[in-house]
């Protein structure tokens, strides 16, 4: 990452945190609390989004586990910060079954595994009625003050966006790279690209965990629509790939776009809505498509200057 880019993210991460603290009530402060966990969603899956390569249609997956298994918790007695450390030991456990699964899939099959699992989950819970709900969704009391989730909400974007930094620059970033070229290659250099993949999907799932619990802590309500929610998957997907910024800076920028870009299209496209976003999801899909054929041509024609 660039100087500039750093300087730059580490602004806009001082900017949400003190947004966090003054604003933490009425519409502003809904808005800073959507626009934090949007980010935090955001940077964990461009952890394997650019790392492996891998789009995923299914990262409200782990959102909606950490979601459910706080409310679970917190509705059978445990008081908030012991709910919270059951929640995220159970979310582990849950995240680290759905990545065994995952890890042996590439791209296209990986994208349809993902949506499949959301789609099982949200049906899942919506049957377990007794637990969950059922489809009306889970409700608990408030667990903390607006501003205490505002705090805490901002301060696991900072520790996400740590681990992305982190990430990248470890050993384990650049076999995820290699891994990324060419799985067989990596392999052959002894490369352990299934456990490196497992971690990789880890360090995202975890804390899209605790966004979910953030989440529910605020709004007190989940249902299997809203926390399995294939439109927050995607929100997460445009995020990290709409701005054309490489590192911790990309999508951090894609969440105050596309957070901001909701919020008009919400309010003021009432029925259009979801043909709006599936606009600028094609747009993004297109411009990203151009732009790697444009790099993969300048590839090539520098590896190959007499070809021309």
């Amino acid at each position: 990452m660039k100087p500039w880019q750093m300087s730059l993210s580490i602004i806009i991460l001082t900017a949400l945190m003190m947004s966090s603290a003054v604003f933490s009530k009425g519409y502003v402060g809904i808005f800073v609390f959507s626009l934090i966990i949007n980010g935090t969603m955001a940077v964990s899956y461009d952890i394997p989004g650019r790392s492996l390569g891998l789009i995923s249609l299914g990262h409200a997956v782990f959102f909606g586990l950490g979601a459910y298994c706080f409310g679970i918790a917190y509705s059978n007695g445990f008081s908030f910060f012991p709910a919270l450390i059951l929640s995220v030991m159970l979310s582990v456990v849950g995240a680290l079954m759905v990545t065994f699964l995952m890890a042996g899939l590439n791209h296209g099959y990986y994208s349809l595994a993902t949506l499949g699992i959301l789609i099982i989950f949200q049906r899942l819970f919506e049957t377990l009625e007794s637990l969950t709900g059922g489809s009306a969704g889970l409700y608990i009391p408030e667990t903390l003050s607006k501003l205490h989730c505002n705090l805490l909400a901002a301060f696991l974007l900072l520790a996400t966006a740590a681990c992305h930094a982190l990430f990248f620059r470890s050993r384990w970033g650049l076999y995820s790279k290699e891994t990324e070229a060419s799985e067989e290659a990596a392999e052959a250099i002894g490369i352990p690209t299934r456990t490196v993949k497992i971690l990789c999907l880890m360090t995202a799932a975890i804390p899209a965990c605790m966004a979910g619990m953030l989440h529910l802590a605020r709004t007190s309500h989940v249902s299997p629509v809203s926390g399995f929610s294939l439109t927050l998957s995607i929100t997460a997907l445009l995020a990290s790939r709409v701005v054309p910024v490489k590192g911790l800076l990309g999508p951090l920028l894609g969440a105050l776009l596309i957070t901001a870009a909701e919020e008009v299209i919400w309010t003021k496209f009432e029925g259009f809505n979801h043909a709006w976003f599936g606009l600028i999801l094609l747009v993004a899909a297109l411009y990203q498509g151009i732009d790697f054929r444009r790099k993969k041509t300048i590839s090539a024609a520098v590896e190959n200057p007499l070809s021309r």
